[in-house]
């Protein structure tokens, strides 16, 4: 077995990004606000904390668009992305990211009320109950509140080594 090769230390932050891109994580979007504060944002920092009761953390930059947004509305959306929205999860982490009224041409409305993105693998309608400061982040403690999953079996999307891939959705 060959020996692992040994870096020199660049500085926390740019050793923290080296490891980290290591390590596979999903991608979700993020959608907080209505009308013309509606907002929304690419999301890797995403998990499930508990099930009973329902409950998932978002971490989120303190200098993010979505970050007032959400801290006002205490509402927030996350969209499991499938292996095929590669192109939607580049979109919401670019600069031309649509937001306000525009963003509704991305987003459908549930009868509730909720969010749900077109093509995604699931979505999950969130309260923040509570706000947890992270260095540069603050992180979301929300209880879900609906969730609506695809009824197909899709593979879903996965950033990994500085690029989007697919994870198989059938377990094997």
């Amino acid at each position: 077995m060959p020996s692992p090769s040994i870096t020199r230390a660049r500085g926390q932050s740019a050793d923290l990004r080296d490891v980290m891109r290591r390590y596979p994580t999903g991608v979700t979007v993020l959608s907080s606000g209505r009308e013309d504060t509606a907002v929304a944002m690419t999301v890797n920092s995403f998990t499930s904390i508990s099930l009973d009761p329902p409950r998932v953390l978002v971490s989120v930059m303190r200098t993010a668009r979505a970050h007032p947004v959400i801290t006002a509305s205490r509402r927030l959306g996350i969209h499991l992305l499938a292996a095929h929205q590669g192109d939607v999860a580049k979109l919401f982490a670019s600069r031309e990211k649509p937001a306000g009224p525009g963003l509704g041409a991305y987003l459908d409305r549930t009868a509730e009320g909720h969010d749900v993105l077109p093509g995604a693998l699931a979505s999950l309608a969130c309260e923040v109950e509570d706000t947890y400061p992270g260095g540069d982040h603050d992180l979301f403690l929300a209880r879900v509140l609906h969730a609506t999953c695809t009824e197909e079996s899709q593979d879903a999307l996965v950033f990994h080594q500085g690029r989007f891939t697919s994870a198989a959705a059938d377990g094997s």
